[in-house]
């Protein structure tokens, strides 16, 4: 639980501290998520402010491990204000796709370092059926 809150309370930081520039530049504020139950839970943290345009990369039903990111979404990432993705092995593209922003004011989270060492890592388990 404690987890979560300081997950909520990152990405609300990132956001407030992007709005000022947006703001200045009188435009709408890009948050660019990866898969749902992250834009999920950015679009309740960010609730009905419209001022905050809040964009999912990857469809129903598409595959996270075997994703690859369009020209499209490389422009949208490296155009944002705030992008957030879960990290580890399957965003393996998203370093790439970094290198192509034009943002220098972006804020980038990753889920996977956020949790630090409280996250639990996927443990392989080999079945021997005698």
């Amino acid at each position: 639980m404690k987890t979560i809150i300081a997950l909520i309370l990152t990405l609300a930081l990132a956001l407030r501290c992007t709005l000022p520039a947006a703001v200045a530049e009188s435009r709408k504020i890009s948050v660019v998520t990866t898969i749902f139950p992250i834009y999920d839970w950015a679009r309740e943290v960010i609730g009905e402010n419209e001022s905050i345009e809040l964009t999912l990369l990857l469809d129903s039903g598409v595959d996270l491990h075997s994703y690859q990111p369009t020209a499209a979404d490389i422009m949208k990432i490296a155009t944002c204000d705030v992008f957030v993705y879960v990290g580890g092995e399957s965003d393996e593209w998203v370093e790439d796709a970094l290198r192509e922003a034009v943002n220098p004011d972006m804020r980038v989270i990753s889920l996977v370092e956020a949790m630090g060492d409280d996250i639990k890592m996927e443990e392989i388990v080999q079945s021997w059926i005698s």
